[in-house]
C-alpha cells in the first residue's frame, strides 16, 4: 500500500508520547536516532491508512450486509493481480 507522505511544505508539530523501551530501541537500530521521528510519522500515516479503510468497509457493510465469501475472494485475487 503506498502510503501518503506528509508535503514538504507542510510544517510539522513537536509531540511527546511515550512507548516501551524495547520498541524505541527496535526503531533506533533501523533508523539511527535521526530517522526516528520519520519513521513513527509514517507508522502513524500507515495506522491512520488502515483505519480509514476498515471504515470504509464498514460503512459498506452497514448499508449492503456482510461481504460473501466470494466477494472477499475476488477481492483477494484483484489485490494480488491474479
Amino acid at each position: 500500500m503506498a502510503i501518503e507522505h506528509t508535503p514538504p511544505d507542510e510544517t510539522t508539530v513537536k509531540k511527546s508520547v511515550t512507548i516501551p523501551k524495547s520498541l524505541a530501541r527496535e526503531v533506533e537500530a533501523r533508523t539511527g536516532a535521526r530517522g526516528f521521528s520519520r519513521f513513527v510519522s509514517e507508522a502513524v500515516e500507515h495506522a491512520l491508512a488502515l483505519t480509514k479503510t476498515r471504515e470504509i468497509v464498514q460503512g459498506y457493510e452497514d448499508e449492503h450486509g456482510a461481504f460473501t465469501p466470494e466477494e472477499i475472494e475476488e477481492a483477494r485475487r484483484t489485490w494480488h493481480g491474479e
